[in-house]
């Protein structure tokens, strides 16, 4: 159960959040559109398990915590942890954590980590395992390498080139075996001699640290138990 609501917790923040949002959650207003996003993406969980509609009252609970960790974030953490790497990964801990303990109050602990038995289960890994690659891992270097937003204007396509740049190693890992180290080594070649601009995801160092934690989802998602 836990793979679901991380599933969701995934698309709500780093699908579903563009720039104009975060820098919104400054104010209420913001905070409370990305709460009910965050809801939202729970509330769709029943379609691909019926039994999560009996969770809704965790969902709320889950629901109140993100808004009060993102809240906490931005006017508390953002002004004293450096650099703003800190409070982004501060304040994802703080949601995985939530999950896990709301899932755990309200399941006995093998429905919350049980990743046999349910035939959405391998789907919902591969998802999150993509999810976390084209998203999640380079909005983290965008923080990490751009806390300014800098280079925003070239964000849009930085963004798309490495959203297929991951999900390619990562379907090369899980699907195409050996070819994916000389393939991605090939790539991470052409970026370090000639960046196609100087978006942190476009220079070598961003594309290094989202293909190599690519790598270690793919390694990992061909031991799970499907």
């Amino acid at each position: 159960m836990f793979f679901l609501f991380f599933l969701a917790h995934l698309v709500a923040d780093f699908v579903l959040q563009p720039l104009w949002l975060v820098q919104r959650k400054r104010y209420w207003s913001g905070l409370l559109i990305h709460g009910g996003i965050v809801l939202g993406c729970m509330l769709a969980l029943p379609l691909l398990d019926a039994q999560i509609l009996a969770l809704w009252p965790v969902m709320l609970g889950i629901t109140i915590v993100h808004v009060a960790a993102d809240r906490w974030k931005v006017q508390v953490a953002d002004r004293f942890f450096q650099p703003p790497l800190i409070p982004f990964l501060l304040d994802q801990a703080i949601h995985v954590i939530t999950l896990g303990v709301a899932l755990s109050l309200a399941l006995p602990m093998e429905q919350v980590w049980a990743m046999e038995g349910r035939l959405i289960m391998p789907w919902a890994a591969y998802a999150i395992g993509y999810l976390i690659a084209a998203f999640a891992v380079p909005i983290g270097v965008m923080v990490w390498l751009d806390p300014a937003f800098k280079h925003a204007a070239l964000a849009g396509r930085a963004r798309a080139r490495c959203l297929a740049a991951s999900a390619a190693v990562l379907s090369l890992i899980l699907w195409g075996g050996a070819l994916a180290l000389p393939v991605t080594l090939f790539g991470l070649a052409l970026v370090a001699h000639r960046p196609i601009s100087a978006h942190p995801l476009d220079i070598a160092p961003g594309l290094i640290v989202v293909l190599s934690i690519t790598a270690m989802l793919g390694a990992m998602l061909t031991m799970l138990p499907m």
